[in-house]
């Protein structure tokens, strides 16, 4: 409901006039920190935080030898959840920006290096990813999918085109619902996939 609010704000206002940021609504905007799907974007990776530690916490209690796997997962989600709001990852680009060419697919200059870190970081989650069942497993990865497919690639695509046309531009901003869209649907993804495991190993209910 939230990203279609969105979307519907974008095509209000570029119907037949140019859009400026005064005639924005905020709250609506998935663009803006201060608007109600940051918050509920915070609220999601925070909960997949939680979710993670307490299967961590389970894991460790079997003696599972992916205990630290899970851990990591919940303290990389708790990162992802305050960067939602506090905006670390814009303060990382404007200093990779000025250190590098930051034109093109790098004019938003965090993504490039947190997609490699982040590939790198999939390859090693193999094994954990292969200790779940066929279905969650597959589940577990068109989540990562979806996720790093808006914050990398929608992003950097993103990132070519404003540079070009500017920020409120109409291809900026459907790039930029497609991105947060394919976010969030990640990340409940991934929590399904976490409450499926604790229901499956714990009777979690």
């Amino acid at each position: 409901m939230l990203l279609g609010a969105s979307i519907a704000q974008d095509l209000v206002l570029y119907t037949g006039r140019k859009a400026t940021a005064a005639d924005r609504i905020w709250l609506l905007d998935v663009d803006s920190e201060d608007s109600a799907f940051t918050w509920l974007s915070v609220v999601a990776t925070y909960s997949a935080a939680w979710l993670l530690l307490r299967a961590g916490n389970q894991a460790a209690a079997r003696g599972s030898a992916f205990r630290w796997h899970w851990y990591f997962l919940a303290a990389l989600f708790l990162l992802v959840s305050f960067d939602e709001f506090a905006g670390i990852h814009e303060k990382i680009s404007a200093a990779l920006a000025s250190r590098i060419d930051n034109t093109g697919l790098l004019y938003f200059a965090w993504a490039a290096p947190f997609g490699v870190i982040s590939l790198v970081g999939l390859a090693a989650f193999i094994p954990f990813v292969r200790s779940f069942p066929p279905r969650l497993a597959i589940l577990l990865l068109l989540s990562a999918a979806a996720y790093l497919g808006g914050a990398v690639g929608f992003e950097m695509i993103g990132g070519s085109v404003a540079e070009v046309q500017g920020i409120e531009s109409i291809r900026y901003r459907v790039l930029t619902n497609a991105e947060e869209g394919l976010e969030i649907a990640g990340v409940l993804i991934f929590i399904y996939v976490l409450l499926s495991h604790l229901r499956r190993t714990h009777g979690v209910p």
